[in-house]
């Protein structure tokens, strides 16, 4: 996990096996991830196209919250060295069992120019038509993706659009909660004698008549 802002996933900070908030930790986080990239692709060139993932070689899931903070608003030697290390993730990181996924308030080519190598793209509620095709890429609006008529009051919803989607879709995302959060923190540190086979979540509230509260999960 990078977190630039320090507080988003810091809150579930031990579900990450590592973590960054300063550009100098980011670049160390992201070169461990290119180093291991290249290894496995040593390992496996010649033999498979796509590498297995398994206890050995797990995949390896980058989060970058608010990573325009660390492609613009640093120095520039910095901020040069860590878009080359995202680039690189982004471009040969699938078939080796690496994904980024890059999270950003200002959607400009300017703040985030390694954008057009992210293949799948989610917009959420924005200000503006334009920044649909900023973060959709071109089309996207007139398509129907309307991210920008979003009220909000419609917390969670947007579109998602890119590689096999022919016409944006709309979508919401889930609410989770700070106790829910935590509880996935304290289930992926738990000692391995504890292990179980699936997360517990709390039992569904039930009205006097005994029919259970709420939608399809």
């Amino acid at each position: 996990g990078i977190d630039p802002k320090g507080m988003e996933l810091a809150y579930g900070r031990r579900i990450f096996h590592r973590y960054a908030v300063t550009g100098t930790d980011a670049l160390s986080v992201l070169d461990d991830l290119v180093d291991t990239m290249h290894a496995r692709k040593a390992e496996f060139a010649g033999h498979v196209r796509s590498v297995p993932i398994s206890h050995q070689h797990p995949l390896e899931l980058l989060e970058f919250d608010e990573i325009g903070a660390l492609t613009k608003y640093i120095d520039r030697k910095t901020r040069e060295a860590i878009t080359e290390r995202v680039a690189l993730l982004t471009t040969q990181g699938r078939a080796l069992g690496f994904t980024v996924r890059g999270y950003v308030q200002e959607p400009t080519k300017d703040t985030v120019p390694v954008r057009e190598l992210f293949p799948r793209r989610i917009c959420l509620r924005v200000s503006a038509k334009s920044h649909v095709s900023m973060v959709l890429g071109d089309q996207a609006y007139e398509r129907g993706a309307w991210a920008n008529r979003i009220t909000e009051a419609q917390a969670g919803v947007g579109y998602v659009f890119g590689e096999g989607l022919r016409e944006p879709l709309r979508i919401r995302a889930g609410w989770v909660s700070d106790e829910t959060i935590k509880q996935l923190e304290t289930f992926v540190t738990r000692p391995v004698e504890h292990d179980t086979a699936v997360l517990p979540f709390p039992t569904k509230p039930t009205d006097p008549s005994g029919s259970t509260r709420g939608g399809a999960a």
